[in-house]
């Protein structure tokens, strides 16, 4: 048991409360007797504040840091004069004034705290009348951008109602493509019958739903569009060799820079885009009429550094790219031509394999059949697209009406320096200390308001991922006022923005504030 001096209670009967406890939880702290918060236990009233932790909560040492591990656990600093607060139940009795009051140090009389909550609290008021016109003009930023939200809602709702009104027709439109091309393939079918072949038509039946690109994207990159496949390697390079559809290649574009980016392959009808990337869009590479691709050479490692096309003519497209990784040629099988590739997922992702068919024109049959694929298919994109995009303007309709709304509209990032480091914080999306990662956007705090949090950071050399918790106060700007680490890798900053100005932000002084809570105005 710690038996408590004299000269350390005066606190303690100078604010009639007990140490560490709100005037709202007082009663319970009152009488011969106290019952854990989560009932597990009744105990003499001598056992609150004695330095052991008696209930499994925390609840009977609201005032020192024997509890220490309940994490849900507050010290309340009454500071009067001042602004009150509740500060972590770890940091009570370090030796280090948290509360303006000393009230955290009640225990060690020979912590040196003062009494500064009256000096603190007057400069509040001196700094929040010079903030107060910059505040008053984050409150209408906020308002006029929560109006034009409200306009842009009505479109949305509107824009929602049209798409939902067209998807019907536009259904019904797909089932009568589907029967074009089901047609048109069983012409396919019944020419090669008549020649005595087997119908080239891999790839291409009639229960193809997607693009050769959503395929691609859907098994991670790597997929094959069909299931004739066969590995082959050029030097370390290696990948896989996929039969397809017969296909009319009659142009190749590349974006690219170091790296290469994007491909896309056009077709007579149609056309495939591999890649990923913010490259330079280069001159594409044309085939001439009854050229086809026999060859792709380039190099590779983890990245796809560099491409060329080489055609039945002997022409060679320029290399594509940079000069880096393993170098490789890969040629068509005998009897086939390159008509497409596929590609890891990711910037620059390496190449995975090729796509070949059968060398030769296509008949009359097989290009109707063809041509009924891709109006099909172009469709299903467009109907997809209407579909993604009816589902992002839920979202948005749905953000809109939430209690953090304004933050959607006013969306810009707070950048500053602060010591040796370069800050940059952006709601929604990521929050970085120079070109570390701190975090990404994970959402809204359950316990403060106007607090958000951003996780999965970078990992420090202790191997803890870092975090960051951001605390928004009004201000007309989007200014990082303050950063600081309280435990390793693990984040706190302030930051001002007129999202946080709601119309009782000049008069939110007298609340109490959390532990991850600090007025900016101080």
């Amino acid at each position: 048991m710690l038996w408590w001096p004299l000269h350390v209670t005066w606190l303690s009967r100078a604010l009639a409360l007990t140490p560490g406890i709100s005037p709202a939880e007082e009663t319970r702290y009152k009488g011969t007797h106290f019952v854990c918060v989560e009932g597990s236990a009744t105990l003499p009233a001598s056992a609150v504040n004695d330095d052991f932790c008696d209930c499994e909560d925390g609840s009977d040492e609201p005032g020192t840091a024997a509890c220490a591990g309940a994490t849900d656990r507050w010290f309340y600093c009454p500071n009067s004069g001042g602004t009150a607060r509740y500060i972590y139940i770890s940091r009570v009795g370090d030796g280090i004034c948290d509360c303006c009051d000393g009230s955290d140090e009640w225990l060690r009389p020979d912590s040196g705290c003062r009494d500064v909550c009256k000096e603190q609290g007057r400069a509040r008021k001196v700094r929040l009348e010079q903030r107060r016109a910059e505040m008053q003009k984050g409150i209408l930023m906020r308002e006029a951008a929560l109006e034009s939200m409200r306009a842009e809602v009505e479109e949305w709702r509107k824009t929602v109602a049209e798409l939902d009104a067209n998807a019907a027709p536009l259904s019904k439109e797909m089932l009568e493509l589907e029967e074009v091309q089901r047609q048109k393939r069983a012409a396919v079918i019944k020419e090669a019958e008549q020649l005595g072949r087997e119908a080239d038509l891999v790839g291409q039946g009639a229960e193809k739903k997607v693009s050769e690109y959503a395929k691609w994207m859907e098994g991670g990159g790597s997929g094959n569009t069909a299931e004739q496949a066969e590995q082959v390697c050029s030097g370390s390079v290696c990948i896989q060799r996929t039969a397809v559809s017969r296909k009319e290649l009659r142009q190749i574009k590349v974006t690219s820079g170091a790296l290469v980016d994007f491909m896309e392959f056009v077709y007579a009808t149609g056309s495939l885009v591999v890649g990923e990337g913010k490259g330079d869009q280069q001159e594409p590479f044309n085939l001439e009429p009854g050229e086809v691709l026999l060859e792709l050479r380039g190099g590779q490692g983890g990245l796809l550094d560099r491409v060329q096309f080489v055609t039945s003519r002997g022409r060679e497209s320029k290399a594509y790219g940079g000069a880096g990784g393993q170098n490789f040629s890969f040629k068509a099988s005998e009897g086939k031509m390159i008509v497409g590739v596929t590609r890891a997922v990711g910037l620059a992702g390496k190449l995975t394999g090729i796509q070949e068919c059968l060398f030769r024109p296509l008949t009359d049959a097989e290009k109707a059949f063809d041509e009924a694929s891709s109006i099909l298919e172009d469709a299903r994109r467009q109907l997809a697209a209407k579909h993604k995009e009816t589902a992002e303007l839920r979202e948005k309709i749905e953000a809109a009406a939430g209690a953090h709304a304004a933050y959607r509209a006013l969306n810009k990032c707070g950048e500053t320096q602060i010591g040796e480091y370069s800050y940059k914080i952006c709601p929604f999306g990521e929050a970085t200390q120079g070109h570390v990662r701190l975090g990404k956007w994970k959402g809204w705090a359950s316990d403060a308001s106007h607090t958000a949090l951003f996780e999965g950071g970078e990992r420090c050399f202790s191997g803890i991922v870092r975090t960051l918790r951001v605390q928004f106060e009004c201000g007309e700007g989007y200014v990082i006022e303050s950063v600081r680490e309280p435990s390793q890798c693990v984040y706190e900053a302030t930051m001002t923005h007129p999202a946080a100005c709601d119309a009782q932000v000049l008069t939110q002084g007298d609340r109490v504030l959390t532990p991850h809570e600090a007025h900016l105005e101080l």
